[in-house]
């Protein structure tokens, strides 16, 4: 398209004159550099979104003690377990205050339990489960969840890694809950990977471990044990298990969550059908050997799952009872 013309100015001499450009190109080139713009701003907010970190869980504080949880039930109101920790179970050591047995053989594993409610009838010879809720603290919204969703008889694991530990130890124990502490132990030959940095492991020595788990037994008060996946990660007779010894000296359970008598994962699927299922093979496996021990994370799904689970377990001939009341108070499980 030509934007000249020619003028003859009668001195046979042809001027070119500029023709105007059309409105159109105007119209046309205003859209596209508009449309550019909404590209380029959309394609910048799209970005931003994917780069920021969430916020929503591991920055929300605990609940304040003294504010009532909205969505606490009544039904396990008056439930609590007395305040931890018993002054005659506490040794003082520069790390913190560690569990110990007290001078007259009382031990944290047997304080810090919760009680089996006694039954009669027909209940009292039926099969007994329990149920470990591991992970707990980390995420502060799915721990309230399962704290205030899940029957008093059900158990819960702190990980040691957990932001005002205390006081979420604290209030799980005040709705009735018994507290294990969640040791992270690393993979064969790893001496971090996703356990985290103080994770237990063989690539260190007994001394490390030893000042690792130290730093764990330390970081909250009342809890009837340590549980972990220690046989099917690390070596009987390696540096961990001989820093593990320590957890028995000082009265408290050691639940192994590997090996032969590891408990039953019950959301290895995460999805309803497969929760279910696994619930009913917990149910199968109690049947079978008069007792039986189920684990789950604190993921919403498995903690509605094991919820509404729960509800109906007496009126199927079983009951539910607190991990501790299917384990040894002074060994190795």
């Amino acid at each position: 398209m030509s934007l000249t013309t020619t003028l003859d100015t009668g001195a046979g001499v042809s001027v070119k004159k500029p023709r105007a450009l059309p409105r159109r190109v105007f119209v046309w080139g205003a859209a596209a550099l508009f449309t550019l713009a909404g590209l380029s701003l959309s394609g910048y907010l799209i970005l931003r979104a994917r780069m920021a970190v969430p916020q929503a869980v591991v920055s929300m504080a605990w609940p304040d003690a003294g504010i009532p949880l909205a969505s606490r039930s009544p039904t396990y109101a008056g439930r609590g377990l007395k305040p931890a920790p018993d002054p005659r179970l506490v040794e003082a050591l520069p790390i913190g205050l560690l569990p110990k047995i007290a001078d007259d053989g009382t031990r944290p594993a047997t304080v810090y339990a919760r009680p089996v409610a006694p039954v009669s009838g027909p209940l009292a010879d039926s099969p007994r489960i329990a149920v470990l809720v591991t992970g707990a603290g980390i995420g502060h919204l799915a721990t309230v969840e399962a704290m205030v969703k899940l029957s008093p008889d059900i158990s819960i694991a702190l990980s040691p890694y957990s932001s005002d530990i205390e006081r979420q130890a604290a209030d799980i124990r005040g709705e009735g809950h018994e507290l294990f502490l969640d040791m992270p132990v690393s993979q064969h030959d790893e001496a971090y990977g996703s356990a985290g940095p103080s994770a237990l492991s063989d690539t260190f020595d007994a001394d490390i471990n030893h000042n690792r788990l130290r730093w764990a037994l330390s970081r909250l008060s009342g809890y009837v044990g340590v549980n972990g996946h220690f046989l099917d990660r690390v070596k009987g007779d390696g540096p961990v298990m001989a820093a593990l010894s320590e957890v028995g000296e000082r009265g408290l359970t050691l639940f192994d969550l590997g090996g032969e008598k590891a408990p039953l994962q019950l959301d290895v699927i995460l999805q309803s059908q497969a929760i279910d299922k696994a619930l009913a093979q917990l149910e199968q496996n109690a049947r079978m050997k008069g007792q039986a021990i189920g684990l789950a994370g604190t993921t919403p799904l498995a903690i509605d799952r094991v919820k509404n689970w729960s509800a109906g377990l007496t009126a199927r001939g079983f009951r539910l009872v607190p991990v501790s009341a299917l384990l040894p108070s002074n060994g190795v499980q």
